[in-house]
């Protein structure tokens, strides 16, 4: 299929307001963009949509339990995990309701909590002071592809019909080719549109091809790096799994060697038998 930028654009403008169903959702939300919100006030919102909690339950459980154990509450998981993690499955959790059911959607909802996890331990293994926005930029790095899923399923339905052959380039390259923009650029937009912080937002847009001179170099890729990882690892879609060579550049930025990779590898190795589990 073939389609106009202007008609991505035309479509996108639809997001301008998040389509949340749920008024726990939106108050929950709203809630968090309160600077004298509690940990207490933003649990007790949550959970007044069972549902909710027991999503924000085993999202926590399966990001967090290989550091802190078991959580168990929906309080204990807003205190592990911190209000923009908080936030960014929140958000996560209305956009991808909305693409239940199309292809691929829960092999995304996977990869995406193995980025997030991976860059968490990427970035408590560097000592860096951001490890709740590594953790919480890999949960929305791709949120951008619900976008395409949402409004031009067609495309997917053409992507998901050619089985188990693998495609010949990265899926950025053909949302290029097709859209003439790509997933992150489109995860960039409505990153801001949704009020998220420009450390967030900003890796989103240049995961694929950054610049030399990026706003947040060093989490834009230990993102990169995370992303590339849980696609080798089989957390991603079958049809497009690639590792680039920028996997390597981002290795030698953040001073990570071959033992540290390994390392990293194996810790990541070492929870997906959890986030699986956690996933059914």
């Amino acid at each position: 299929m073939t389609a106009d930028l202007n008609d991505v654009s035309r479509r996108l403008k639809k997001y301008t307001m998040l389509p949340v169903a749920s008024p726990v959702v939106r108050d929950s939300l709203q809630t968090l963009g309160s600077e004298t919100v509690s940990f207490a006030e933003v649990a007790r919102e949550i959970e007044r949509d069972p549902d909710l909690a027991l999503q924000i339950l085993r999202t926590a459980n399966s990001l967090t339990s290989s550091f802190t154990g078991r959580i168990h509450s929906v309080l204990q998981a807003v205190r592990l995990l911190g209000f923009k993690t908080i936030r960014g499955i929140l958000l996560s959790t209305v956009l991808m309701d909305r693409s239940k059911g199309h292809p691929g959607i829960s092999e995304l909802w996977s990869h995406s909590q193995m980025v997030s996890l991976i860059a968490k331990i990427i970035a408590r293994r560097r000592g860096f002071s951001w490890e709740e926005e590594a953790q919480t930029a890999g949960l929305l790095h791709d949120i951008g592809k619900v976008f395409f899923y949402e409004e031009f399923p067609e495309y997917y339905q053409e992507v998901f019909q050619i089985g188990d052959s693998k495609q010949a380039e990265p899926d950025w390259r053909r949302e290029r080719a097709t859209f003439g923009v790509d997933h992150a650029f489109i995860g960039n937009r409505l990153l801001q549109t949704y009020g998220m912080p420009g450390i967030l937002s900003n890796p989103v847009l240049f995961l694929h091809d950054p610049p030399a001179n990026l706003l947040y170099p060093e989490l834009t890729h230990v993102l990169i790096v995370a992303d590339q990882m849980a696609t080798a690892m089989g957390f991603g879609s079958p049809e497009f799994d690639f590792v680039e060579e920028i996997l390597m550049e981002a290795l030698d930025r953040l001073g990570l060697g071959d033992s540290d990779f390994r390392e990293i590898l194996a810790e990541a190795h070492s929870r997906s038998l959890m986030l699986e589990i956690l996933s059914l």
